[in-house]
């Protein structure tokens, strides 16, 4: 009886310790991540995608993540001209980028 006791306790941690690093959101759609802090950069065609000034297409570009990078998500985001755009920063340079252009 023992022993199942200490097996059953072994099974409830290890259980338990998997539960806490499983991700708790999942990727419901275009530039929503649910809580996510990191993402990465992705492109259809694999050019690089542009980081603005604002959210919009015709903000000012202030440079260029390329494909597979990984970005941190800052704030919520917003919609502008049809696209939900997410505020990042890449390597200290914080901007908006398209939803649709990041991955989880």
């Amino acid at each position: 009886m023992k022993r199942q006791s200490i097996s059953a306790a072994i099974c409830l941690a290890i259980a338990t310790s998997a539960i806490s690093i499983v991700p708790a959101f999942a990727q419901s759609g275009p530039g929503n991540f649910g809580g996510v802090s990191t993402v990465y950069s992705c492109s259809r065609d694999g050019d690089p995608i542009n980081l603005r000034a604002r959210a919009g297409q015709q903000s000012r570009v202030i440079g260029r993540i390329p494909p597979g990078r990984s970005v941190v998500l800052i704030g919520n985001a917003r919609v502008a001209g049809g696209y939900t755009w997410r505020k990042v920063n890449f390597f200290g340079a914080t901007g908006w980028v398209r939803g649709d252009f990041l991955c989880s």
